[in-house]
């Protein structure tokens, strides 16, 4: 029986010679690269020194091009990135926005065999959010998510709700979510109740806190405060009806 051996190799031909004997081939020979980590569930571990080493490329000051840097790292190493490791990338550059998000688009378009999931888009988002980015930067990212058929889950509709204001933004975030198939969480909720105080839309805020109310759901007394400073300025009638509730 032929002796197997412990590690795997593969090779590529580098230059190939006519000569008397016949042709001569010269190939060079690297381990194959070791599998990605999966942690309990299944699910890929992120490699901390990939993740350290891209955001060092990323961030050098040395070269013009670090994304085509990067790139030409990764096919050195004939490795690519995964989602969660992209995100992690991502949250390494939150000091650099602008940097974050040409990487995240980046990686999409060029890295082979490259794919963002939910997590890695909410990471991004999360990223818009603090650093309070034009909502049209988000929908231009969620046009992505629908164009490769990735669907959010639950965390993504917060941060889009918390990232617009009111009315067509909350029924755009409301119509992702039926067509991802999400159930609104008290949080999800809550976030959208303030996205219409926050657009001065008293009356749909107050009907959103109907109907988390009728769900089951109740607002935190910061929440609660704001909407009844909301109908107060407003002086709207629904304030005598909401201070007769015992309970937020």
């Amino acid at each position: 029986m032929p002796r197997r051996l412990a590690t795997t190799y593969s090779g590529r031909i580098a230059a190939a010679r006519p000569s008397p004997a016949g042709p001569s081939l010269t190939v060079t020979v690297a381990p194959a690269p070791p599998p990605t980590p999966l942690d309990p569930r299944g699910y890929p571990l992120p490699r901390r020194q990939l993740v350290c080493a891209a955001a060092r490329i990323l961030r050098s000051q040395a070269s013009p091009t670090p994304l085509l840097d990067l790139a030409d790292y990764l096919r050195t190493l004939r490795i690519t990135l995964t989602a969660a490791e992209a995100s992690e990338v991502v949250k390494a550059l939150y000091p650099d926005p602008p940097l974050a998000l040409a990487f995240f688009r980046f990686a999409a378009v060029s890295l082979p065999g490259f794919r963002h999931d939910a997590f890695s888009y909410n990471r991004i988002l999360a990223l818009l959010f603090r650093t309070r980015a034009d909502p049209a930067e988000a929908l231009r990212l969620v046009a992505d998510m629908e164009r490769d058929g990735v669907a959010g889950n639950i965390s993504t509709i917060n941060l889009l709700v918390g990232m617009g204001g009111g009315g067509v933004e909350v029924e755009r975030c409301l119509q992702l979510a039926s067509k991802w198939g999400l159930r609104l969480s008290g949080y999800t909720y809550k976030c959208i109740v303030q996205a219409h105080l926050r657009s001065r839309e008293v009356s749909k805020g107050f009907e959103v806190y109907e109907e988390m109310r009728r769900k089951g759901y109740k607002l935190d007394i910061f929440a609660y405060n704001m909407l009844l400073d909301a109908l107060a300025k407003a002086g709207m009638v629904w304030l005598t009806k909401l201070s007769k509730y015992s309970k937020i």
